[in-house]
C-alpha cells in the first residue's frame, strides 16, 4: 500500500521517520534521507514546492520511501526528489531487493491519483536501479517515459580486506612515489596535519572554510556555479544534521597552522562520499595527498566504497577502481500533452502546431524544465 504524505517528515510517526532513515542509511545515500529532505526544504531556494512522500507500507511496516516534492510551472505540476537539482543520484530508499514490488505499488498510485500530477522527473537514478523500469513497466497503459538523457558518470573507488594499502598495491609505482614523496614534503617544509571537524560548533565556521577555499581555487578560471547563496544554506543545514548522526566528515589540511585545503563530504552506511573540495595551496599536490588522506579514513573506517559523486573530471580518474552512471527520464501520462512534449526537442515544434491553444504554453514550458541541465 502507498501513503501519501503532504506535510513533510517533521508530521511522519516516529517509527515511519526512523524507517525511512534506517533504509537511506542501507542505500548508502545521503540524498535519500529525511536530513537532506528537511535541509533542501528549509532553504530559500527560490523554487515553490510541497512535500509530496510516497510511504510504501508492506506487512504493517514502511519498506520504502520516494521523498519527492511537488512543484509548479503554471499549470504544470511535476514530481521530483528532494534537492534534485544538489543531489548527484537517487533510488527510491527501499531494500534493493524490494524495487520491483514497490515499483509496481508506486505505478499503481500514480495512475489511480492522475489528477495530482501531470510529470514525474526521475533524476539521475543510478544505474545498478532496477526501479525505473519495473515502475513503467508496471503500467504500460497509464504510463509512459522519455528516451534517458545523456548519464551522468560516478567514479569511485572499491575498498576491498586489504584496506588502503592493498587499494595502493593496485596504483603505479610512479604513482605511489609521486604520493608519498609530496606527503613528506609538506610535513617537512609546512608541518602539514589534517583535522577533522567534531565540535558541533565548529561545523559552520569550518565548512565556510571549505567554501572560500573552493571559491579561491576557481576565481582565476572564471568562478564556481556550484555555490549560490540557496547551495551554501543547504548544505549547512545538512552538514549540521549529519554532525547530529555522525555522518558528517569534513577535513581540513593545514600548513604551517593555516587552512591551505579542505574536504567536505559524508560516511553513510557503506559509503565515503567527497561533496565539495576547496584547495587554496597548489604546491606539492596538496590536493593530491589530501583526496589519499581521505581515502586512507575511509578504508581505516570499514567503508566498501569511495564516492567521488559526479563528474569525470581527470584528477578523479587517477584514483579511481570504477565507475557507474545515473540518468534522467521522465514519466508523464500517457497521450498527455505534456508526457508527448518531454520526450524530445526534435518532436516539439511539430507537436506544438496540433496542441489546442491553451496546452501550446504549458507544452513548452514543460519541455524547458525536463530538458534543463
Amino acid at each position: 500500500m502507498i501513503e501519501l504524505a503532504r506535510e513533510g517528515p517533521e508530521r511522519l510517526p516516529a517509527a515511519a521517520l526512523d524507517a525511512w532513515g534506517r533504509l537511506a542509511e542501507l542505500r548508502g545515500n545521503p540524498f535519500l534521507t529525511p536530513e537532506w529532505y528537511r535541509a533542501c526544504r528549509q532553504a530559500d531556494t527560490g523554487a515553490e514546492q510541497e512535500p509530496f512522500l510516497l510511504l510504501w507500507r508492506a506487512g504493517g511496516e514502511v519498506r520504502g520511501v520516494l521523498p519527492l516534492v511537488r512543484g509548479s510551472a503554471g499549470p504544470i505540476r511535476l514530481l521530483r526528489f528532494a534537492g534534485a537539482e544538489l543531489g548527484d543520484w537517487f533510488t527510491p530508499a527501499c531494500r534493493p531487493e524490494d524495487e520491483a514490488a514497490m515499483a509496481a505499488e508506486c505505478a499503481a498510485f500514480l495512475s489511480a491519483e492522475r489528477r495530482l500530477w501531470h510529470l514525474f522527473e526521475l533524476t539521475r537514478i543510478d544505474s545498478e536501479c532496477s526501479w525505473p523500469a519495473a515502475l513503467w513497466e508496471a503500467e504500460p497503459r497509464r504510463l509512459a517515459r522519455s528516451r534517458p538523457r545523456r548519464p551522468d558518470q560516478l567514479p569511485f573507488v572499491r575498498l576491498g580486506a586489504g584496506g588502503y594499502e592493498g587499494y595502493l598495491a593496485e596504483k603505479s609505482g610512479n604513482f605511489r612515489h609521486h604520493l608519498r614523496r609530496h606527503r613528506r614534503k609538506l610535513e617537512r617544509e609546512h608541518g602539514l596535519e589534517f583535522t577533522l571537524t567534531t565540535d558541533p560548533g565548529s561545523v559552520g565556521p569550518d565548512l565556510d572554510i571549505c567554501f572560500a577555499l573552493h571559491e579561491e581555487r576557481w576565481r582565476e578560471r572564471g568562478g564556481s556555479l556550484a555555490l549560490s547563496p540557496a547551495i551554501r544554506a543547504v548544505h549547512h543545514g545538512f552538514a549540521r544534521l549529519a554532525h547530529e548522526r555522525g555522518w558528517l566528515r569534513l577535513w581540513l589540511a593545514r600548513l604551517d597552522g593555516e587552512p591551505a585545503a579542505a574536504w567536505y563530504g559524508w560516511r553513510i552506511g557503506d559509503r565515503y562520499c567527497a561533496a565539495l573540495t576547496g584547495l587554496g595551496f597548489e604546491r606539492h599536490s596538496l590536493g593530491t595527498v589530501l583526496f589519499a588522506h581521505t581515502i586512507e579514513r575511509a578504508a581505516a573506517e570499514g567503508a566498501g566504497i569511495y564516492d567521488f559523486l559526479r563528474g569525470d573530471e581527470d584528477y578523479k580518474a587517477r584514483f579511481e577502481t570504477g565507475r557507474r552512471g545515473a540518468a534522467t527520464w521522465v514519466l508523464g501520462r500517457r497521450r498527455h500533452p505534456l508526457a508527448i512534449a518531454s520526450r524530445g526537442g526534435d518532436r516539439l515544434v511539430g507537436l506544438g502546431r496540433g496542441l489546442p491553444p491553451g496546452l501550446r504554453a504549458p507544452a513548452k514550458r514543460a519541455y524547458r524544465l525536463v530538458t534543463r541541465a
